[in-house]
């Protein structure tokens, strides 16, 4: 899956095992969000 750039991403939170992953959910699917491709607003 590709999201766009201002795709909005629910139920954010941050993976326990592993601190480069964030976890959410894009349109009902699970996601795995690498860090180094996040910027903080």
């Amino acid at each position: 899956m590709v999201a766009k750039q201002g795709t909005v991403v629910r139920k954010i939170s941050l993976d326990h095992e592993n601190a480069n992953y964030i976890e959410g959910k894009v349109d009902g699917q699970q996601i795995v969000i690498v860090t180094q491709y996040v910027k903080k607003a």
